[in-house]
């Protein structure tokens, strides 16, 4: 009797527990402000202040929980571009609860006008990276992403736009987390393509983790463009207009029912002036030669830059994207240069050249992505694809003139590049419970470089060109890179956190060449480790110490053996045979809110082995050839400093310091070149009321040493002023930029064992800035998904074209 009334209680407990688990909990997520349904947000069955679990809301904004057991609750329903909201406690007990509709309310409602419920500060400092929100910041109206790069710490931009961050140049810079292939071929002439009234954010990250390829060994500067975040179709025009840029440019946005479109584009047309002059002195067994070379430069380029994303949420869990990114330039140089030579005080060889150089490039960059959602949140998986190809002329002309300006010899070449590069990526992330995550996933990317390029010759100065086959070649070089990683990451809120990770990548090479030379291969693998303890004291306070290893492969620009000797004085040209660097980096760092200021204190460490640096050389006719080599050890140490503070409620000021000692030694060479370099940011910014504002800007680079010199030290600052009209739906800005100097100076430095040069350069920047913008369209509550994307930050990319 024991036993059968034991047994039924047994059996009645079991159908008990079986009926709790199949307990449903339903309801409705809506739109506050136009009652209609929120698709695709994240909605947390929570007891006890814990998750229990997840789900995501259909394109109805139905929810639905299928195996609750009985007890006490809370649903949470959370989307990025509303508030969370939290509903009463509810009591499941034993049938099914259809809780209603919850009330989602957006973080910017719109009534007549979009009104801004919270204002971002311009700097923002996040646990893994550094922050700087462009899209608030009116100085950099109507110019290019190099003005956007400029106004962040650590970051530096020369005149050339050339990017260096901590002093190294060895960085990766995507867009919208993927890479270009503009940008692998040169960082500097992708930036200028770029307008900078479409960039949103861009994000520094110093210590990237294993997730990240190992490329860039200073770290990642990753541009977010803006995009479209809520419901209906708006855009805006921008044609802006300047003294040494014009860059009119357009966007529009439309998402409905799931499918989000985006498109934007933008035209370049650019001019730059600037003069230079060389003094070289080189020995020759005891002859001492000295070269004066003055030279007038004019350029002007037109670019266009255009990018079209589709994005399909197939359902709750599944969504579909795809993308085309196109770029078209054709940029000139024109060179005006005299040179003379003297040899013991006697005067000897002497000519004027008149020269032509150009650089006529196109190139897209296609991607499709599948992203699987599941029931637990920020469980998810990504498939991503890529594909890109580049085609590049590098062409010029040149004439030399005797004494009576009769031309006497001309000379051209031409180069011609194609590059194509495939993707294939998956990532799997997994939350282990509210703190932990666990991420991994693997990577293969496929790359093909070909380069042609030929110079020909008119010995008497006619028309019957020559070709010269020993300067001529075909360089075929193929890469694949595979790689695997693995990244724990634990954050709790009042202890530690810690980001763990490693990442294996295996580096395929083939090379081929026309000319005779012997091909060669080669295969290496490196193992990339990365650690990140993190954590949030009292009084808003954030303490992050970091340790990662990077590689940096150098690419095309650097490996392509083609020799411009376009100047016959000064001549420059990639090689093959370079093998990838190798850099540790250590950071501690510090930051804490004190009312209306944000303080950032960064300390560094960073070496690197198997510097790649461009080596000089002088031969015995006085011709500076110079050509990249892996030679150097380059290490720097210092500490970045940054502060944001509202000294009024109006008035805003910020302004960094980047202090560092930096020391390149090469054994190879038997040279040390060592120095402190700095870099001084100040941004001051003035809202008058009835919608004008002001804007100061201005930075100080130090000179910066090199393996056989250095390059000089300059400034920059520029003032602006911007009124909103029509409703708030235009703005107009008028910005000056040096306005008490004509000219921006710097000169440059090389010493070699035979040579001793200086370059001193002048270039026109005082000008001014017409900016305007035009918004239009209609804007209600809701928001797309995240999305991933591709980044290719494995390559050493250029830094313009010398």
């Amino acid at each position: 009797m024991k036993i059968l009334l034991l047994s039924i209680a047994v059996f009645a407990a079991a159908i008990s527990s079986l009926s709790a688990q199949h307990i449903k909990i339903s309801g409705m997520l809506m739109d506050s402000a136009t009652s209609r349904p929120v698709e695709f947000a994240t909605v947390a069955l929570m007891q006890s202040g814990k998750i229990i679990e997840g789900a995501t809301a259909d394109s109805k904004g139905r929810f639905v929980f299928s195996k609750v057991a009985p007890g006490k609750y809370i649903i949470q329903g959370s989307l990025m571009g509303y508030t969370t909201k939290s509903s009463e406690l509810i009591e499941a007990k034993g049938e099914d609860l259809e809780i209603g509709i919850i009330r989602l309310s957006p973080a910017a409602r719109k009534l007549d006008e979009v009104t801004v419920v919270e204002q971002k500060a311009l700097f923002e400092e996040k646990s893994d990276r550094m922050v700087y929100n462009a899209e608030k910041d009116i100085s950099i109206k109507g110019g290019d992403a190099t003005d956007v790069l400029k106004k962040i710490p650590s970051v530096a931009v020369d005149i050339e736009g050339n990017v260096q961050l901590r002093g190294s140049s060895n960085i990766k810079v995507l867009i919208n987390g993927k890479p270009s292939s503009i940008v692998a071929r040169s960082v500097s002439d992708a930036l200028k393509q770029i307008p900078a009234d479409i960039i949103k954010q861009v994000e520094v990250i110093t210590s990237p983790s294993a997730k990240y390829d190992a490329e860039g060994t200073a770290g990642i500067i990753n541009i977010i463009t803006k995009k479209n975040t809520m419901q209906g179709t708006n855009g805006s025009i921008s044609p802006n207009f300047g003294q040494w840029n014009n860059w009119p440019n357009a966007s529009i946005n439309h998402r409905m029912k799931g499918i989000s479109i985006a498109a934007n584009g933008g035209f370049s047309n650019w001019r730059n002036k600037r003069y230079m002059q060389l003094l070289r002195s080189f020995t020759n067994a005891d002859t001492v030669t000295k070269q004066d070379q003055t030279q007038w430069i004019t350029g002007n380029g037109k670019n266009f830059y255009g990018t079209m994303n589709v994005d399909w949420d197939v359902d709750s869990l599944n969504r579909i994207g795809a993308g085309v990114n196109y770029y078209n330039g054709k940029n000139t140089n024109g060179f005006d240069i005299m040179f003379q030579e003297s040899t013991q005080g006697k005067l000897g060889q002497y000519f004027s050249r008149d020269m032509s150089r150009t650089y006529d490039w196109a190139g897209a960059t296609m991607n499709l992505d599948y992203t699987r959602l599941f029931k637990k949140p920020k469980k998810e998986v990504n498939l991503l694809m890529m594909y890109s190809f580049e085609g590049e002329d590098s062409d010029y002309d040149s004439d030399l003139l005797n004494r009576d300006n009769a031309v006497y010899y001309r000379e051209r070449s031409y180069n011609i590049s194609n590059n194509r590069e495939g993707t294939v990526q998956f990532d799997f992330t997994n939350p282990l419970d509210s703190i932990s995550t666990l991420e991994m996933g693997t990577k293969t990317i496929f790359r093909k470089i070909l380069s042609d390029y030929r110079i020909s010759s008119a010995v008497d100065g006619s028309e019957d060109f020559h070709d010269m086959p020993e300067l001529a070649n075909i360089f075929d070089y193929a890469q694949q890179v595979t790689s695997a990683y693995v990244v724990y990451s634990r954050t709790p809120k009042k202890k530690w956190g810690i980001n763990l990770g490693a990442r294996y990548e295996h580096t395929f090479i083939q090379a081929n060449f026309l000319n005779g030379t012997a091909p060669f291969s080669n295969n290496y693998g490196n193992f990339i480790p990365s650690l990140s303890l993190s954590r949030s004291l009292k009084k808003d306070q954030q303490i992050r110490l970091s340790y990662s290893q990077r590689i940096q492969r150098p690419q095309f620009f650097y490996l392509n053996p083609y020799v411009n000797q376009a100047d016959s004085k000064n001549q420059y040209g990639g090689n093959p045979y370079l093998k990838p660097e190798l850099t540790h980096s250590l950071e501690a760092n510090y930051s804490v809110s004190i009312k209306q200021t944000s303080i950032n204190a960064s300390f560094f460490l960073r070496q690197t082995n198997n510097a790649i640096e461009g080596i000089n050389s002088v031969d015995s006719s006085g011709v500076l050839r110079q050509i990249f080599q892996n030679v150097a050890e380059n290490s720097a140490y210092g500490v970045n400093l940054s502060a944001n503070t509202k000294i009024t409620k109006k008035w805003t000021v910020n302004g960094s310091l980047n202090l560092f000692y930096n020391i390149l030694e090469s054994q190879e060479l038997k040279t040390r070149n060592a120095d402190w370099m700095y870099r001084i940011n100040l941004n001051s910014s003035i809202d008058f009321g009835k919608g004008i504002k002001a804007q100061l800007f201005g930075f100080y680079n130090s000179p910066r040493v090199n393996i056989q010199g250095s390059y000089g030290g300059f400034g920059f600052y520029n003032v602006v002023l911007q009124k909103e009209i029509l409703k708030k739906k235009g703005t107009i800005g008028f910005g000056y930029d040096n306005p008490f100097n004509r000219t921006i100076k710097w000169r440059n430095d090389f010493v070699g064992p035979n040579f001793v040069q200086t370059q001193d350069v002048a270039m026109y920047r005082r000008g001014w800035r017409l900016n305007l913008k035009y918004e239009f369209g209609q804007m209600t509550g809701g928001s797309p998904r995240q999305k991933k994307r591709i980044s290719n930050d494995d390559k050493k990319a250029g830094e313009g074209n010398n």
